[in-house]
């Protein structure tokens, strides 16, 4: 959305690269998720219905919605093209190609890049933003299998392998490649993989188990606070080492004669890959910690958290996210255009004031969404909450009541 600030000045420029950086809630989501869902895991590890209740509850709160937008957006597409409608064009090009949907049915859409080159600037699907949805339901495939057949202490263990085999890998696949090359669609391909992305959310499943440790919280508790600012003020902190000193960050990164020419976002992107994302998680898991360990204390924290505000978010947080890229790709193709003037200030005005719809937007139809038909769906969660196998005690005493 910020790309489309207009820099008529050097505060406009960096106060749209400050604000850009609103896709780091990607790695909040994923190391939330990471540590929500492990929780889940953790405390239904001895129940019957392990896997189906598990399973049935993810389903009930992702598929319904999924794929009423991804069969609506795709269906309307054709109807479009079949009428000859004069806005077919351009919806046809806002939407998956076909030879690539298959991948969105099965949540493999992050993985198109490594598969053809597509993840690039001329790709503008307004359901790209799925792949990170694709990371997450991968995650679901294999982590409650392994937290069923681990003993419970050596999760940790195999949480903490798995976030630091992430980050190897991450890093080993952009030193293979080489900064110098690390240009679009390439760095890309990296930060959509999977295997690339599993920090934050083995990050967030490592704050899990720390939660539900009693011999360990004490003395983590006291060090979260350091953490959460370390973490994500170390990638603030070389963000704008890169922002405001961008020829010593280049010469630093690529050497006096490159290969190819740069240009910032590549420097940025480079640093991601080869540690910002992890910093990321590290501070967010040490965040969403601190916060889940003082749940019933009024902090500041608390206060901003169960704000009238931010609650609402919360709660539509997933329809937001479904439908926040559609709403903005349309609103571009057929609303921004009608907006731009060459007066500075004006255009300055005007493109808040369109942010600002976009996201009211959004957050109205994520609202009427969920309140409509998603809470509808999400009531049948309860049919599917964790069942246990009565103790031996409980047993002898239903067979004597039986007798």
């Amino acid at each position: 959305m910020w790309k489309f600030f207009p820099v008529v000045n050097r505060a406009t420029f960096y106060f749209q690269y400050y604000v850009s950086q609103g896709w780091i809630g990607v790695d909040l989501f994923f190391v939330l998720s990471g540590f929500l869902i492990t929780g889940i895991l953790i405390d239904s590890r001895t129940a019957t219905n392990y896997f189906s209740g598990f399973y049935a509850r993810r389903i009930l709160r992702i598929f319904p919605l999924y794929y009423s937008v991804l069969i609506g957006i795709i269906v309307a597409s054709q109807i479009l093209t079949r009428i000859h409608a004069p806005s077919a064009p351009e919806i046809a090009s806002l939407v998956p190609l076909p030879q690539d949907r298959w991948t969105y049915f099965l949540f493999l859409t992050n993985w198109i890049g490594l598969w053809k080159a597509q993840w690039d600037a001329q790709f503008g699907s307004i359901l790209a933003h799925f792949w990170s949805l694709g990371v997450e339901e991968q995650f679901y495939f294999f982590w409650p299998l392994v937290v069923w057949l681990a003993r419970p202490r050596s999760i940790p263990w195999i949480a903490a392998a798995l976030a630091g085999f992430s980050m190897i890998v991450r890093f080993a696949w952009a030193a293979h490649i080489g900064p110098q090359m690390l240009i679009p669609p390439i760095s890309v391909e990296i930060a959509l993989a999977t295997i690339c992305r599993l920090d934050a959310l083995f990050i967030g499943a490592l704050c899990a188990y720390f939660f539900r440790a009693p011999e360990l919280m004490p003395r983590i508790r006291r060090w979260l606070p350091l953490t959460a600012a370390l973490g994500i003020g170390s990638y603030f902190l070389g963000f704008s080492a890169m922002l405001f000193f961008p020829q010593r960050a280049a010469l630093l990164l690529y050497g006096p004669t490159p290969v190819v020419p740069h240009v910032l976002d590549d420097a940025i992107r480079l640093f991601l890959v080869s540690g910002g994302f992890t910093l990321l998680a590290i501070g967010f898991g040490a965040t969403v910690l601190l916060a889940a360990c003082t749940e019933n204390k009024n902090t500041p924290m608390q206060k901003f958290l169960q704000s009238r505000v931010l609650a609402p978010i919360g709660k539509y947080s997933y329809g937001i996210y479904v439908f926040h890229v559609p709403v903005l790709g349309l609103s571009n193709t057929y609303l921004l255009p009608k907006l731009i003037t060459n007066n500075p200030t004006e255009a300055v005005a005007t493109q808040c004031a369109y942010i600002v719809f976009v996201a009211t937007l959004s957050f109205i139809i994520a609202a009427l969404s969920y309140e409509l038909f998603e809470k509808k769906i999400l009531s049948f969660k309860r049919y599917f909450g964790p069942r246990y196998a009565p103790e031996p005690q409980q047993k002898i005493e239903s067979a004597i009541a039986g007798a």
